[in-house]
């Protein structure tokens, strides 16, 4: 069955999948380098909001931290960028809550369209590279951490997913 189970992952990579994570369940998606249960590597980002800028580092987590994995031109993402924002719309007078959407590979105009477009609020990171996405894998997004004030990724979804923590 497990085997079964490996094939119809690996077809469905080329054509969309739905990886969902929780702690008592193993990872299938193998391009992660960051899972949970695991420590968030060390890095530190600018971030921009309607409101100004920012800076968000693994280094200064006060709370639930959600990070965010993305490019606006892939289809899952702009699919599941609404639902992220409003996940961020409930949790963001939480305490300590701290969320970034972090691009990989984007500029901040493209971004910036998207966002207003799409009337999205989560702070967001523009890379023109993958230097901090490589960081937790090798491929495939939208990609979601959630994770303590220790740092420790506590749910993480991949692609298609819905956020149940």
């Amino acid at each position: 069955m497990k085997s079964l189970f490996r094939v119809l992952l690996m077809a469905l990579m080329f054509v969309g999948c739905t990886i969902d994570t929780h702690e008592d369940s193993p990872d299938p998606d193998e391009s992660s380098l960051v899972r949970v249960g695991d420590c968030l590597p060390s890095f530190s980002v600018d971030y921009l909001t309607s409101d100004g800028t920012g800076v968000f580092s693994t280094g200064r987590l006060t709370g639930r931290t959600v990070i965010v994995f993305f490019h606006t031109s892939c289809s899952d993402c702009q699919r599941e960028l609404p639902e992220l924002n409003d996940y961020y719309l409930r949790h963001r007078s939480e305490p300590g809550f701290q969320m970034v959407a972090i691009a990989r590979e984007e500029s901040q105009e493209s971004i910036a369209a998207f966002w207003q477009e799409k009337q999205l609020s989560i702070p967001y990171s523009p890379q023109a590279d993958r230097r901090i996405f490589n960081l937790f894998a090798t491929q495939t997004i939208p990609r979601v951490y959630i994770c303590s004030s220790e740092g420790i990724v506590q749910w993480m979804g991949v692609e298609n997913f819905t956020i149940d923590y």
